[in-house]
C-alpha cells in the first residue's frame, strides 16, 4: 500500500502529510504495542524517519476506507472530526465507583451529599440525608422543586463551588464533573444551615415551604428543629473538599471514557461487532 502511495505521488507527496506514533494512536485510539503489532503483521505501512516511524495520512484513510464499506473522508474532514461529548451515565460513571465515595464524604463530614445529571436527575441515591430533606423528597412536587434547585446550579457560570440557598432555604454547593471538557455530572453537599437556624425554622417560613411541596405542616415543622448547623468557616472549607471529591469523579468518567473508546476500536480492528 506504501509503495503504490509513494510511487503515485511521489516520496516529497508522501513526506508532506505524515503522522506519528503518537498522533495515529489518538486518530485509532490504541495504544502504542497495537500500533507496532499492526505495521508487524502488514495491516498498517510506514516509513522510517530519523529513528522514527511515520505514517503516510492518505496510506492510513485508504486503509481505514478498507475497514468500513463507507467512503473514507478526505485529509482535511479527517481533521475536523472529533469524539461526540460524553454524557452522564452508568458506564462512564459507574455508580458502584461513585456511591461509596460519596457515602464516606456525606458521613465524614456530617452533611448530605448527592450526584445529579445536568437536569437535576439523581444518578444514585442521596447519602446522609436528613429527616427534613427527606420528607420534602417524599412529594412529587417537593422533589421536583428540589431537582429544578439542582438543575439551577447546571447553568450557573461560575466553575468553582460556592455557597447558595435551595427552595427550602437550606445551603448547597455543587462540584463540576468534568469528562473529555464536557461538563457531564454535578456533584453536591447540602442540607445544613449556616451560622443559625433562627430565620430556617420561622413558622411563616415552614408553612410556606410546606404548601410549597405538598407535605405535612406539622411533620415539617418539627423535622425543620434537627436541621443541621455549620459554622461559615466550616461550610466554606467543605468547598474545597466538595471539588476535590468532584475531581475524583472527573477522573474516573475520563478513564472510562478512555477504555471504552479504545476497546470499540480494537473491536472495529478486530472485526468483532459491537455489542
Amino acid at each position: 500500500m506504501l509503495l503504490n502511495y509513494i510511487a503515485n505521488d511521489g516520496i516529497l507527496g508522501a513526506m508532506d502529510d505524515l503522522l506519528t506514533t503518537k498522533q495515529l494512536m489518538e486518530l485509532l485510539r490504541v495504544d502504542r504495542t497495537t500500533i507496532y503489532r499492526m505495521l508487524n503483521d502488514g495491516r498498517l505501512s510506514a516509513i522510517r524517519m530519523g529513528g522514527q516511524w511515520r505514517f503516510p495520512r492518505r496510506a492510513i484513510e485508504q486503509w481505514l476506507g478498507d475497514q468500513n464499506p463507507a467512503p473514507a473522508p478526505d485529509a482535511k474532514s479527517m481533521a475536523a472530526i472529533a469524539p461526540a461529548a460524553p454524557t452522564a451515565s452508568a458506564e462512564i460513571l459507574p455508580i458502584y465507583c461513585l456511591q461509596p465515595i460519596q457515602e464516606v464524604f456525606a458521613l465524614t463530614s456530617l452533611v448530605g451529599a448527592v450526584t445529579t445529571d445536568l437536569n437535576g436527575k439523581p444518578m444514585m441515591p442521596i447519602s446522609n440525608s436528613c429527616a427534613f430533606c427527606n420528607l420534602i423528597l417524599s412529594s412529587e412536587r417537593g422533589r421536583a422543586r428540589c431537582e429544578a434547585s439542582w438543575k439551577k446550579l447546571a447553568d450557573q457560570t461560575e466553575q468553582q463551588p460556592r455557597l447558595e440557598k435551595c427552595h427550602a432555604g437550606l445551603t448547597y454547593a455543587r462540584g463540576r464533573v468534568v469528562v473529555e471538557n464536557a461538563f457531564v455530572a454535578m456533584f453536591f453537599v447540602g442540607q445544613f444551615v449556616v451560622n443559625s437556624a433562627t430565620e430556617f425554622r420561622s413558622r411563616a417560613h415552614l408553612v410556606r415551604t410546606a404548601g410549597d411541596c405538598n407535605v405535612d405542616e406539622k411533620a415539617l415543622i418539627k423535622a425543620a428543629q434537627s436541621i443541621r448547623i455549620l459554622q461559615k468557616n466550616r461550610a466554606e472549607n467543605l468547598l474545597g473538599l466538595l471539588q476535590m471529591v468532584a475531581d475524583t469523579f472527573s477522573r474516573i468518567g475520563q478513564e472510562r471514557q478512555e477504555l471504552l473508546a479504545r476497546l470499540k476500536r480494537v473491536a472495529e480492528i478486530a472485526g468483532v461487532p459491537a455489542s
